[in-house]
């Protein structure tokens, strides 16, 4: 059973449109949204096999958005 999880992600100020943009280009990620008046610029939802490529997709992709200052990740339990 494939793993989601939603990654709220904080930018560069006025760089949301592009970090969503560069998000949306990772094959991973299902959904990339800016979001407004919360803690977090984009919110992604992301659908890897397991835990162990969630870590690689992080370590890997996630890492190397430009202007992405920090993220959270948030592991879907139950739909």
């Amino acid at each position: 059973m494939p793993v989601k999880v939603f990654l709220a992600v904080n930018v560069k100020s006025s760089k949301a449109k592009e970090v969503q943009k560069n998000l949306r280009a990772i094959d991973e990620v299902l959904l990339a949204c800016t979001v407004s008046d919360g803690v977090f610029d984009v919110v992604a939802m992301v659908e890897v096999t397991d835990l162990d490529d969630y870590r690689t997709f992080a370590i890997d992709k996630v890492s190397s958005v430009h202007n992405l200052v920090d993220y959270s990740s948030f592991i879907i339990m139950d739909e």
